[in-house]
């Protein structure tokens, strides 16, 4: 009996995925166009619309809330799926059922499947080719709707309005916060960057929204009433406290959960917690599916995401986090900053992505090092490294005085 050569079927995959990347243009004008993944969907037969769906958008904070409101519908007895980008190494992390990667055998047999569809998109439609990520957001929603599951946890790739994941009738839409992202397609204040991410919430819906800008929330607030949604806002609607590190005090609409164990690190991840756990709330008041408060404790306590201050190894205790914008580096070296450092010098490894706010968190990482070796990544599709001699310029002598170039 031959056997399956995984490694061969995954270097496939990812060569049909590369041939998508240049069909995706980062511009004012963003070529994630909504007709094109609603007519892909359609030759699809529309597997997004047999099951419920929470959407999940927001500048920081949207994938571990997307983790967790998908662990507590697991723990909850729902067959849940989950779709989260960018991946950390391999795809399979952006297709999970019930916590689960989805095997490369699983992926390789429907790429096979919605090829002819995506061929029949690029050559015989007005539309063009679809992108890779409109490409891996079809591959989910046919995965859920092939494996059954009752519901999908979908989290928004760049944005809102017209992100190719905007096509779902979501059951709840959630929006963590707001801040600044992506300004090049977006917008370059927190109103302009808050309307477009606002576009998820629709008609009829119950959105949940962490953001804490009063600008923001009126946004956020005139787009439910013009299309007659309802808002529970954090701070109006549901509360929450930080009562020990990790750990939070939760006041949700007809409930509360004292003593609540958020296992992601950070106090930031109580308050995604808690908007997590109002989507949840949310989810059960729209579908009359019960959420036990024991599987909201489960998911919140047991939810783990690749990337988000992972511990990899603990001597020396080496720690890995994406952090790439301003407020999530401030949150990540807030919490670095609080950490007991039992091993010694703090040494940060950096790598940029071009476009980021390197003058803006630069300074951030220096604080909290004794040692800052600055380097670069592979450039692989659209991902392009800033130049290590080039990061720090602008970024200030606290930065400077810490950051060593290592790679040109």
């Amino acid at each position: 009996m031959p056997t399956y050569d995984f490694l061969a079927e995954y270097q496939w995959l990812e060569q049909e995925f590369a041939v998508l990347i240049s069909n995706f243009k980062y511009s004012s004008e963003i070529n994630l166009r909504l007709e094109r993944m609603t007519h892909l969907l359609e030759l699809l037969d529309n597997p997004h619309t047999r099951y419920h769906s929470i959407h999940v958008g927001g500048t920081s904070g949207k994938g571990s809330t997307a983790t967790m409101i998908s662990a507590g519908l697991t723990a909850a007895g729902y067959r849940t799926g989950l779709h989260t980008s960018p991946h950390l190494q391999v795809m399979n992390e952006r297709h999970q059922i019930d916590g689960r990667y989805t095997t490369t055998r699983r992926l390789a047999e429907l790429w096979r499947k919605i090829r002819p569809a995506i061929a029949e998109v690029t050559h015989t439609s007005p539309f063009g080719s679809p992108s890779y990520f409109e490409a891996q957001v079809a591959l989910s929603f046919c995965l859920f709707a092939e494996e059954g599951v009752d519901a999908a946890v979908v989290e928004v790739g760049v944005g809102g309005s017209l992100d190719a994941t905007n096509v779902l009738p979501a059951t709840v839409a959630v929006l963590t916060n707001v801040g600044l992202d992506h300004t090049d397609i977006l917008g370059d204040t927190v109103t302009k960057i808050g309307r477009d991410k606002s576009g998820i919430i629709k008609a009829g819906q119950l959105a949940i929204s962490g953001c804490s800008q009063p600008s923001v929330k009126g946004v956020i607030t005139r787009r439910a009433k013009q299309v007659g949604a309802t808002v529970w806002q954090l701070g109006r609607d549901f509360h929450y406290d930080i009562t020990a590190e990790g750990h939070g005090r939760f006041r949700l609409p007809g409930a509360f959960y004292d003593e609540v164990a958020v296992g992601l690190p950070g106090d930031f991840q109580v308050q995604n917690g808690a908007v997590a756990a109002a989507a949840l709330r949310a989810f059960e008041r729209v579908t009359g599916w019960p959420v036990p408060e024991a599987a909201v404790r489960h998911g919140l306590t047991q939810a783990h995401i690749a990337g988000r201050v992972e511990i990899v190894q603990e001597r020396p205790l080496v720690i890995l986090d994406g952090a790439h914008n301003a407020d999530k580096m401030r949150a990540v070296t807030h919490l670095m900053a609080q950490t007991k450092r039992p091993h010694g010098r703090v040494i940060t490894v950096l790598g940029v992505k071009a476009g980021k706010a390197t003058a803006e968190m630069l300074p951030m990482v220096a604080e909290i090092s004794d040692e800052m070796v600055v380097t670069r990544f592979i450039e692989k599709g659209l991902w392009k490294p800033i130049p290590p001699c080039h990061v720090g310029a602008g970024a200030g002598a606290v930065a400077a005085e810490h950051a060593h170039p290592c790679g040109g």
